[in-house]
């Protein structure tokens, strides 16, 4: 398998175990990938109802987030929000 496909799929997996680790943390969060900001090689806008308390979302999402580091060498920025 040529390297770049390799890669991709990498991606793609670290990207499906962070969302799919969150959702099943937090039913009913909704999840977008979002513009970056700086460096990062994902940023997600994770989107929240307003009984969870934001500061614990937050700490799990950065927990996931150093889980993708560490098995993936990728970066991924959770922005966590209440919902509108």
């Amino acid at each position: 398998m040529p390297e770049t496909m390799t890669t991709q799929k990498s991606l793609a997996d670290a990207v499906t175990k962070f969302v799919d680790s969150l959702h099943h943390k937090y039913p009913g969060i909704k999840i977008k990938l979002i513009s970056k900001y700086e460096d990062e090689d994902f940023t997600f806008e994770i989107s929240i109802p307003k009984d969870l308390p934001i500061d614990q979302v937050e700490e799990t999402c950065h927990v996931e987030c150093i889980k993708a580091e560490d098995e993936y060498d990728l970066f991924i920025l959770p922005k966590v929000v209440y919902e509108q």
